[in-house]
């Protein structure tokens, strides 16, 4: 009876013990959207995480172990816990309701208004990125009591789902009442993207329009919103918000300032906002958080019609505050062809080379700012010139954007407002700033700003009424040594006054007036713009930037006059200046007269002293070999031919801008005497381009003039 009491024993400890070490998820499903496979289980109970495997065959119990194990996912692994936050606290005053706890995989349908249905409690999923076509099938097993079940059966293995690899597609979360507001869900590649980074691949975007929106026709601006810490999309609604003239666009951000993190670091999961930890020690830090963010951009600018049509491309801009406000800087610095302007209130400007007070959130997220080791990397839409140019930088000296502006003086960047707050404790001033504005008037930047002397983390002066007005397809005037400008350095314990910057200046575009005159002239060999101070006049050294049409060579001479605006033959100024090293035309103390939208002003002329002469054709011969470009100018496309013997391909075809920075690699289609290339400048603004041919023994070079 004893024996049998022991083994009666053992088998209820075996009994009770069995399910927690032998589990299987059951009702595994998966599908194929855009570019994404959506995979699904139900969860066990006690289960401690599920291992996702694929293969190119069924996986069984017998191949498991051959399969791919592609990711482990935790228990509840379709809770999200910044939706779940977003709902009583941004989201909360939203119609109808907007109040979610879990991912979504199904969107809205059309039409439709409120929530859509968020994936069940006691379901696990996961979303992976299709890189490669073809038949792929898919398991899931769970681990409990910290050991695997790896066999496999229908009710936890799938397959086949056919994939083909495509930009994926947001989903569709909810939609207003009055049908001008909708939040989405992107799915972030969890195979690059670090989803350890607070836990999150699946990110929030909110996008706003005008109420007429879906009664009118005709293309709007794009706002890009880039809030302060922690990144909580405050103040959306249900329609386009606060004096919004167009599509309004909020992202929910983890902290990361909108930047990105580790590809490689294991970060701290039990975040909602990043806030500490351990300085991370492995790289590279590649710009996750902007190249979400312009992945979501790509999708309503080129792919989904209720945003695509309606979106004026030359005139989306980026402001934040904040944390927001050094997103903006990046957003400008990295993507300087693709926003027209940018505001910023309050922004970092020297992320890791100073200690400040948030030091101790930045060193977990990018590490020490010492630390030579980490790199930085960058992906998304529009970072082939960004790898090109940046790639392999310490991640401390990228992220310190003082020195990036005197570094980068190439980088024509949009036109910037700005302001700080002199007794800001939060982004310290003088920590903080005060080098910014330095190097802005020095490297001869477009911008308008003010440091608001008495003011804490907060500010004013960093905008006006032109600013609004600003398209990336406009020339403006840079202003820089202004006499009514704040002198420079700025000091360290600001007085409690303004220290503004050029906020009085005015210059005319086809859609602003000033002193009468509602244009610019800006052709090949011709460039006029009428200037104006709203203060008086003025004296300032002017420097044309986003020149789209004027050709300027380095070196080459340019007579510059400054006018009256009606009569070109009455003489205020007058001077031959020759073009600096970056083909910039500055004429120093320029006279800027004293005016307003209607009346007075001053018009600032400028003609190359030899006239710029383009032909159709042309080519340069260098040992025998020679490049023909045709048509030359050219709209919006150009093919570029290479003639010569022993070609092959050893022939790399590359555009320059003209101030020598990298602009696009070619590809090439080579035989054995020529090679040929065509450049589709659509997204690039008119200019003069350099093509750079290197073949086997000799580099040719040509100019090319695209003319929009």
């Amino acid at each position: 009876m004893k024996g049998f009491s022991v083994f009666v024993t053992l088998m209820v400890i075996l009994t009770i013990q069995a399910p927690l070490f032998s589990a299987q998820p059951a009702n595994c499903a998966a599908f194929f959207r855009s570019g994404q496979v959506f995979i699904t289980w139900d969860e066990v109970a006690n289960g401690e995480k599920y291992i996702v495997y694929s293969n190119t065959a069924p996986i069984t119990t017998e191949n498991i172990a051959s399969a791919v194990k592609r990711i482990e996912r935790a228990q509840g692994s379709a809770g999200n816990k910044m939706l779940e936050y977003l709902g009583g606290a941004a989201f909360s005053t939203l119609t109808p309701p907007c109040t979610f706890t879990r991912n979504v995989i199904t969107p809205l349908a059309d039409g439709q208004s409120g929530m859509a249905d968020e994936v069940d409690s006691g379901v696990g999923m996961i979303v992976l990125t299709s890189h490669q076509a073809g038949s792929y099938y898919y398991a899931v097993t769970a681990v409990t009591g910290g050991v695997e079940d790896k066999s496999c059966s229908a009710g936890n293995s799938v397959g086949p789902v056919e994939e083909v690899v495509e930009e994926p597609v947001p989903v569709l979360i909810w939609r207003s009442s009055i049908m001008l507001a909708r939040a989405y869900l992107q799915y972030t590649d969890v195979d690059s993207f670090n989803p350890t980074m607070c836990n999150t691949y699946a990110f929030t975007y909110w996008i706003g329009v005008t109420p007429d929106y879906n009664t009118t026709s005709g293309t709007l601006p794009l706002e890009l919103h880039v809030d302060g810490s922690p990144g909580n999309m405050p103040a959306v609604g249900n329609d386009c918000r606060y004096f919004c003239e167009g599509i309004h666009l909020k992202v929910q951000d983890n902290r990361t300032w909108w930047y990105g993190y580790s590809q490689t670091f294991p970060y701290d999961t039990s975040y909602l906002y990043f806030a500490g930890g351990p300085a991370a020690t492995s790289g590279p830090v590649i710009n996750f958080t902007q190249a979400r963010i312009m992945n979501m951009l790509k999708w309503m600018i080129l792919r989904e019609p209720y945003y695509s049509s309606r979106i004026d491309t030359n005139r989306i801009h980026v402001l934040g505050g904040s944390m927001g406000g050094g997103g903006t800087l990046m957003f400008l610095q990295n993507y300087p062809d693709f926003f027209a302007y940018g505001r910023a209130d309050v922004p970092p400007t020297n992320f890791l080379e100073i200690a400040w007070q948030y030091t101790g959130w930045l060193t977990p997220i990018w590490g020490l700012g010492n630390n030579d080791n980490i790199k930085v990397g960058f992906t998304g839409w529009r970072s082939e010139k960004l790898n090109e140019k940046y790639a392999g930088m310490t991640v401390h000296k990228w992220l310190n954007l003082e020195t990036f502006l005197v570094d980068n003086k190439d980088v024509e960047m949009p036109f910037l407002g700005i302001c700080s707050g002199g007794q800001d404790n939060s982004v310290n001033w003088p920590q903080q700033g005060k080098n910014y504005y330095t190097n802005l008037n020095a490297t001869k930047r477009g911008f308008l700003g003010n440091i608001s002397g008495g003011y804490g983390h907060n500010c004013e002066g960093n905008s006006n009424d032109q600013l609004l007005t600003i398209r990336k397809n406009h020339s403006f005037m840079a202003f820089s040594n202004a006499h009514q400008n704040a002198p420079l350095p700025l000091p360290d314990d600001p007085l409690s006054i303004n220290y503004p910057f050029n906020a009085h200046f005015r210059w005319s575009t086809p859609v602003y007036r000033v002193g009468g005159y509602q244009d610019q002239i800006d052709s090949t060999n011709r460039y006029e713009i009428v200037l104006a101070s709203l203060s008086g006049d003025d004296t300032a050294d002017a420097t044309p930037r986003k020149l789209q049409n004027f050709v300027t060579i380095p070196g080459a001479e340019y007579i510059v006059k400054n006018t009256a605006v009606g009569n070109t033959n009455t003489i205020y100024q007058i001077d031959t200046i020759t073009a600096d090293s970056l083909g910039l035309v500055t004429f120093p103390g320029f006279s800027i007269k004293s005016g307003t939208t209607s009346s007075g002003g001053c018009r600032f002329v400028m003609v190359p002293v030899e006239p710029v002469t383009a032909t159709g054709k042309f080519a340069n011969q260098l040992g025998g070999r020679c490049i023909e470009v045709s048509p030359n100018p050219f709209n919006p496309h150009t093919r570029i031919t290479v003639q010569g013997a022993g070609l092959d391909d050893r022939c790399d075809i590359r555009i320059y801008g003209i101030t020598g920075h990298f602009v696009d690699k070619l590809a090439v289609r080579a035989s054995q005497r020529s090679a040929s290339a065509v450049w589709d400048a659509t997204a690039f603004p008119s200019g003069i381009y350099i093509v750079k041919v290197a073949t086997s023994g000799s580099i040719l070079t040509k100019q090319l003039i695209l003319l929009k």
